[in-house]
């Protein structure tokens, strides 16, 4: 009796340690698995971005979006990069109040209408006021606590406030803040945003949201949707970059990283494809593009050195494809080209449908 147990214990502890050695390799052939159906779905994706590159022109929509950022690059006083990514011609910064004719917004106000356009609770974008403390202030609190000290608030309740801020003197602190909120609040996805609102996308067409990755999660999930045959109303797919021409009013991408595990397309899908709408962060930054010849594009993004900026981005020679010298030089590459401001880990199109 008690040697049969002791049989059938032993079996049982190697059959346990057996499941765990195999484990590893099981953990392999998942991960092997899930890549072999991200290539598999990405094919028929690629195959679709392609014959929309070549064969269909940009839609009335896609032209509209790329015409309202030519206008707002002009608001901003037409800041340009060259194709080297050198800084040929400056414009207004975010918490600049000029006004280039009378009765004009200045550009922290514009910047402000752009976050109108994100879907947040209460519209409390932007919010951030950085002070010098580990977390910022936040911009709705500080603004409640002046009009808690205005002279109207004050004598509202019967207090003699001659110290009470004056109506016009609560309106300057307001601005202040607002200007504060614009500069610590990045809003280069809230002008994408308000950019797509321009275009006139509706819902399910877009993610109006603070992240890129937002977007483009959602861009990536409708080229999956539609290599397999399944409805997704949403506008945009996402197409390999450095394989795919860009057209007027497409998006160009790329993660705030050079790391590997997020810096080609490949990797970043892996990501978006994970990731849920308002999940972890993942910096990212896009530029619509406004104007394609044959020697490169145009390309505008918002918060690019503080401003709305044009950008030039050239092809590689006889290619029609994004130069990959604007992925950075190192030693081993002959001939190439410093990109400077505009190097990048350039490597996600966001194609109109």
């Amino acid at each position: 009796m008690l040697e049969g147990g002791g049989r059938r214990l032993c079996s049982s502890r190697m059959g346990f340690l057996d499941a765990l050695s195999d484990m590893p390799r099981r953990l392999l052939a998942m991960a092997v698995l899930a890549a072999t159906l991200l290539v598999a779905a990405a094919r028929p994706a690629a195959a679709a971005c392609q014959a929309t590159s070549l064969h269909i022109p940009p839609s009335a929509r896609a032209l509209a979006m790329a015409a309202a950022a030519q206008r707002e690059h002009l608001a901003f006083g037409s800041q340009t990069l060259d194709a080297e990514g050198r800084l040929i011609e400056a414009g207004f910064s975010e918490g600049d109040d000029a006004r280039g004719a009378p009765g004009t917004m200045a550009p922290w106000q514009r910047v402000l209408g752009y976050w109108q356009a994100v879907d947040s609770p209460a519209r409390r974008l932007p919010s951030a006021v950085r002070f010098g403390a580990l977390r910022p202030a936040r911009r709705e609190l500080l603004t409640q606590a002046l009009e808690l000290a205005s002279a109207a608030h004050l004598r509202g309740l019967g207090v003699d406030a001659p110290q009470g801020l004056q109506s016009h003197e609560l309106q300057a602190v307001q601005a202040a803040l607002a200007r504060v909120a614009v500069i610590d609040t990045p809003w280069s996805a809230a002008f994408v945003s308000w950019l797509a609102r321009e275009a006139g996308l509706g819902p399910g067409e877009f993610v109006y949201s603070e992240a890129h990755a937002d977007y483009a999660g959602a861009a990536w999930q409708a080229g999956i949707d539609e290599a397999q045959g399944r409805a997704n109303p949403f506008a945009l797919r996402a197409c390999a970059l450095m394989q795919t021409r860009p057209r007027v009013g497409d998006l160009v991408c790329h993660a705030r990283s050079d790391d590997a595990e997020r810096a080609s397309f490949e990797a970043l899908g892996r990501i978006l494809a994970k990731r849920g709408t308002g999940g972890a962060p993942v910096p990212m930054h896009c530029d619509v593009v406004v104007a394609v010849d044959a020697k490169g594009f145009d390309a505008i993004g918002g918060n690019v050195l503080q401003s709305v900026t044009l950008r030039r981005l050239s092809f590689a020679r006889g290619s029609g494809l994004l130069d990959p010298d604007y992925l950075g030089c190192d030693a081993r590459t002959p001939h190439c080209i410093d990109r400077h401001m505009s190097r990048a880990p350039w490597s996600l199109l966001l194609q109109w449908r």
